[in-house]
């Protein structure tokens, strides 16, 4: 179990609220503040916020805190030692009563409609599995480029041609508002590996479709882990592993397609293999870019 301490306790009394919004967080002392000014300024009230701050060393405790004082939403925890991102993620939803579930990141900006929205369109049609936000990396958004939309709908063929039709413009889609009771079902939540969000969205379009709600807005930060240049280094893919980045996501992922039909496991395991053969491709002509690079060095110092 977590050792985590709890700076607020809930009386049993206290109703569910219809709606958690999980906030995983680390060093974000620059960005968290906007990031829960935004989860407290929705219009829909019915919320709990759920900061999990994994022992950070920076002010994000002292900031954390006064929010909580000002607000009795917000259940703070501060984990006694870096637990890792991915269980921090975890702690989050574990931690979450709400019949409805949305991870926002610690620098990540949600519009004031955004639940609002997102929940009158998932209480009108229960076929939907997830309501997500066009969204828009904040760079972009001080370049006033448009927002990013998916409608991940139709049939389950539709939906994986959907997704893969531009996968790196999918990371709004794993912040969407999500039916709880779907999501904690994925059988690798506990898995740390490269495309571990890809493949959650994945498992989450084989029980329903996406929609989303046009109106709202998601403001993507630029600096989280996936953004980094040391992406790699922090999953130590190095040798093979860093030529076949997507094993364990393609792996896993067929793993979790027991809910896709026929045919549509086989449009999956198709785009799956065109995806990292593609990957694999532009993977090549860097390594030999760089080793074209290093000869190139070594000779000028030969000659030298």
């Amino acid at each position: 179990m977590i050792n985590a301490i709890e700076t607020q306790t809930l009386g049993d009394s206290i109703p569910l609220p219809l709606v958690s919004i999980g906030i995983p967080a680390y060093n974000a002392d620059s960005t968290i503040s906007a990031c829960i000014e935004s989860a407290l300024g929705q219009s829909f009230r019915d919320i709990e916020i759920i900061i999990s701050d994994n022992a950070s060393s920076d002010r994000t405790s002292e900031i954390c805190l006064e929010f909580q004082e000002r607000d009795s939403r917000i259940k703070y925890f501060r984990q006694v030692e870096n637990i890792g991102s991915l269980a921090n993620f975890n702690f989050v939803l574990e931690e979450s009563r709400g019949e409805f579930f949305r991870w926002l990141a610690a620098d990540d900006i949600l519009s004031a409609n955004s639940v609002s929205e997102s929940v009158g369109v998932l209480e009108t049609d229960s076929k939907f599995v997830a309501c997500s936000s066009p969204s828009v990396f904040d760079y972009e958004h001080s370049n006033l480029k448009p927002p990013v939309d998916f409608y991940l709908e139709g049939s389950q063929f539709s939906r994986i041609r959907s997704f893969f039709a531009n996968p790196g413009r999918a990371h709004g889609l794993f912040y969407s508002l999500v039916k709880r009771e779907v999501v904690i079902k994925f059988p690798y939540m506990h898995r740390d590996f490269f495309g571990w969000d890809w493949c959650v969205v994945l498992f989450l379009l084989s029980s329903g479709p996406f929609i989303s709600a046009p109106h709202t807005l998601l403001i993507l930060g630029s600096n989280g882990v996936s953004s980094t240049k040391s992406i790699y280094q922090n999953y130590q893919l190095r040798g093979l592993k860093r030529i076949l980045p997507f094993h364990n996501f393609v792996l896993y992922t067929i793993r979790s397609s027991q809910n896709w039909s026929r045919s549509s496991k086989l449009l999956l395991s198709t785009s799956l293999f065109f995806f990292s053969f593609k990957n694999l491709l532009l993977e090549t002509r860097l390594i030999r870019y760089k080793l074209a690079s290093i000869k190139k060095y070594f000779l000028r110092i030969f000659r030298l």
